[in-house]
């Protein structure tokens, strides 16, 4: 079929492919070691990277209980626990172990061109905070 028409159809244009997130590149891809995870900031907030057996985690740095910087805490295996209180987070997750309604947001993060680079989030975190703990103080009222 010759003409203005051939080889057109009717149907409508597929939509342009959303652009890939952006990654941004936060440090040095040795900043980051099994026993010493790094703290960035990161689309406004505080972000804790760690790294177990060459895989990197990025999750909220900020404990669900108060707000302690997770990213501090002692590492066991997958979990870090929060050096205010104790409660504790499996940094591959963000799963909050000593609450589990208190999951922390994660964050996509890659090692690329010798550094550690930040993407979106990943999965949502609790805005829940607050709750109980033993930290040895006596709370006196008068």
């Amino acid at each position: 079929v010759a003409g203005p028409r051939a080889g057109r159809t009717d149907a409508p244009a597929a939509a342009p492919a959303a652009p890939p997130a952006e990654f941004r590149r936060v440090a040095d891809a040795n900043a980051v070691r099994d026993d010493k995870p790094g703290t960035y900031v990161h689309a406004g907030l505080n972000v804790a990277v760690f790294r177990k057996a060459g895989a990197l985690y990025a999750l909220d740095n900020a404990c669900a209980h108060e707000d302690g910087p997770i990213g501090e805490g002692a590492i066991e295996g997958c979990t870090v626990r929060c050096p205010y209180h104790d409660w504790q987070y499996d940094f591959t997750t963000g799963a909050c172990l000593t609450d589990p309604e208190r999951q922390r947001a994660t964050f996509a993060v890659k090692e690329s061109e010798g550094g550690i680079w930040l993407g979106p989030q990943l999965t949502p975190g609790s805005e829940s905070r607050g709750g109980e703990h033993d930290d040895g103080m006596e709370v006196i009222r008068k």
